[in-house]
């Protein structure tokens, strides 16, 4: 995919998207599945978190591999990320990708590709997929959607395209996940959010979610009760932080009671977008005000196989998207080794 293909699913149009739970699981290797939960039956084995499972979303610095792609990939490599997730290839075919990748030690266990695009050119997004190395193609939004998205019907209706894509996938011995901003969370009535919806009604034998923390807090939303009440489900994770907070998620709460008409944007209930509000905005870890020592604690819930970084408009934090990337590393890496 290249970057005029992804960039009508840049998430900085999704900044003004739109929004509770509980139950309790002991362990993450053995999760009974119920068609009426979401529950996985098992999640994937595996060590605890360690600094080498640190990743980096590369919308992150966009702004750099614009400009040197090549050299922007040493610099991350050098600052520790072991891991990355593609957001478009600037230009660079599926072998050019691999080929660097190895050479720097980096894996990409996860890319981020639009539905329209799932749809519109499948095998050759498998084959791009397959050449890099990647185990998840994961869908960065639901984009425009004609209708509200406020119904259960019209969650429904997401989760069985979702289905019948990650059977697809499954098939070519790929993965196929979705990453959450703050519009899933809203109220669709019996107590239920679009996200319950969504996730009862996704199959968990082809089809996982990644939660973006930082947005599930904006949405004033508990991601470790979440993880509780479907665990398994939340294989993969952003790790997004926000200063002011609390300035975040008094937009998103009048974003809930005012959601714009059909067609604006993310999912029906989002929309919007332009440059990040200072007020109440993504910062690196560490900078910002949400504590995630419980958070990662709850990785087994979650049946979390890869987390990254993300922080929207980097470019525009002191020194830069690369030094911003930088801190949160260092952030991550001392929660870490505590």
């Amino acid at each position: 995919m290249s970057e005029n293909e992804f960039s009508a699913y840049d998430r900085r149009s999704f900044l003004r998207e739109l929004a509770i739970l509980g139950m309790s699981a002991t362990t993450a290797g053995c999760f009974a599945r119920s068609a009426n939960t979401g529950i996985l039956a098992a999640a994937p084995a595996r060590t605890p978190l360690t600094v080498d499972d640190i990743g980096l979303q590369l919308f992150t610095v966009g702004d750099v591999l614009r400009q040197d792609f090549d050299g922007t990939m040493k610099q991350i490599a050098a600052i520790g990320y072991k891991q990355v997730e593609f957001a478009g290839y600037f230009n660079k075919s599926p072998q050019e990708v691999r080929a660097l990748l190895d050479s720097l030690g980096l894996k990409s266990p996860s890319t981020h590709i639009g539905m329209d695009l799932l749809k519109r050119d499948l095998p050759a997004q498998i084959s791009t997929a397959q050449i890099i190395g990647h185990e998840y193609i994961t869908i960065p939004s639901l984009g425009r959607t004609e209708t509200p998205m406020n119904t259960t019907d019209a969650w429904k209706r997401v989760a069985s395209e979702c289905n019948e894509m990650g059977a697809k996938l499954k098939a070519a011995g790929l993965k196929l996940a979705f990453h959450s901003h703050s519009g899933e969370y809203v109220d669709v009535g019996g107590g239920k959010t679009g996200m319950d919806v969504f996730v009862t009604e996704t199959d968990p034998s082809v089809f996982s979610f990644q939660m973006d923390l930082g947005w599930a807090r904006v949405a004033s939303q508990d991601p470790v009760a979440w993880f509780r009440r479907y665990p398994g489900r939340f294989r993969m994770w952003h790790i997004k932080d926000f200063e002011n907070l609390s300035a975040a998620q008094a937009r998103q709460a009048e974003a809930f009671r005012n959601p714009p008409a059909p067609g604006g944007g993310r999912g029906g209930v989002g929309g919007g977008g332009g440059a990040v509000s200072q007020a109440g905005r993504p910062s690196p870890i560490g900078a910002g005000d949400i504590d995630f020592k419980p958070i990662l604690s709850a990785w087994q819930d979650a049946g979390l196989e890869y987390f990254f970084v993300e922080q929207d408009g980097a470019g525009q934090w002191p020194g830069g998207s690369l030094a911003s990337i930088a801190i949160s590393y260092q952030a991550l890496r001392k929660l870490l080794s505590a």
